[in-house]
């Protein structure tokens, strides 16, 4: 009965065993020449950093995230070249986000913690295997374990959570009470935080979607949602940032207003209000001086949702 799908998924597993087996022949020195030097054997011990979420969208932008040790510094490495440096917060948790969109290609991601007093700098232990095509494909990320051992594919067909994690809309009225909705793997739970301070968690229902109403209010100006997917373990299998902007204007609109978040459109938006997508000329006909064209929508706008049987 379920044949497709276990061929779907050794299907995957091959081409991301051949993808790392690609990077090995093509570098001589094996996964160890991440480090900068295929002769040494690097530091990886306890308290080492760790990736949890690397992701790719369509138009190549990245995020990076996992866990190291509370306050420290942790260096991002394309090959041997620092592409970026964040410091972990309170938690132990990072996340980087570059600047520039990934280019097309193969490249490997390893993570360095510099050493302080005298110590020695903390490698981490698996390294991050990435295949972007030069036109359309499907993107292939695999992390690996240095000495080559079991691989866990982060992003691609049949990969946990791909392309499933979504923040749809954020609802909310002129005191700074606000909801947040969107979706998830079936079942699923996700966490949810406002500029990083955890604001509560959802269990996505059977159709994926998932809904949070902080007790607590956002001041007005712009804010960071973050929401993480994660496992039995609490383990992060899948995390979305995008921005918020809480607008004071709306204290002057009618009840029933939205603000746009990354990734919205007026289709989902009018899918989510009202059950139909086609219904979207109805926000398009009530926020007309904000909207010039229906296919272009910003996140920080804020929309007023007019009722769905007005006259």
């Amino acid at each position: 009965m379920n044949r497709p799908l276990i061929v779907a998924i050794v299907g995957i597993v091959v081409v991301a065993a051949a993808l790392v087996l690609n990077f090995t022949l093509q570098n001589p020195g094996g996964l160890s020449s991440l480090t900068g030097s295929a002769s040494r054997q690097v530091n990886t011990g306890p308290g080492a950093p760790t990736f949890d979420v690397v992701r790719i969208d369509p138009k190549g932008n990245m995020v990076m995230a996992g866990r190291a040790k509370p306050g420290a510094v942790v260096v991002i490495l394309d090959g041997d070249k620092e592409i970026g440096r964040v410091t972990a917060d309170s938690r132990g948790e990072w996340v980087f986000l570059p600047d520039a969109p990934v280019a097309p290609g193969t490249r490997q991601f390893s993570l360095k913690t510099p050493g302080t007093g005298g110590a020695k700098d903390l490698f981490s232990q698996n390294i991050v295997v990435m295949s972007v095509p030069e036109r359309n494909g499907e993107i292939l990320i695999v992390e690996q374990s240095r000495d080559g051992g079991k691989s866990r594919v982060l992003q691609g067909p049949n990969a946990p959570g791909s392309g499933t994690l979504t923040v749809e809309a954020v609802d909310y009225a002129a005191d700074g009470k606000f909801t947040l909705s969107g979706k998830a793997d079936p079942g699923s739970v996700v966490q949810v935080y406002l500029d990083n301070a955890f604001i509560g968690r959802a269990t996505a229902d059977d159709k994926g979607a998932w809904q949070v109403e902080p007790k607590s209010k956002a001041a007005a100006g712009k804010h960071s949602i973050r929401v993480d997917q994660v496992g039995t373990n609490n383990n992060v299998i899948a995390r979305v940032e995008v921005p918020f902007v809480l607008d004071p204007a709306q204290a002057n609109m009618p009840p029933g207003a939205i603000t746009v978040v990354k990734g919205n459109s007026l289709w989902r938006l009018a899918r989510n209000t009202y059950g139909e997508g086609t219904m979207y000329t109805l926000i398009f006909e009530a926020n007309k001086e904000q909207i010039k064209d229906a296919d272009l929508i910003y996140p920080g706008q804020v929309f007023n949702l007019p009722p769905k049987n007005r006259p």
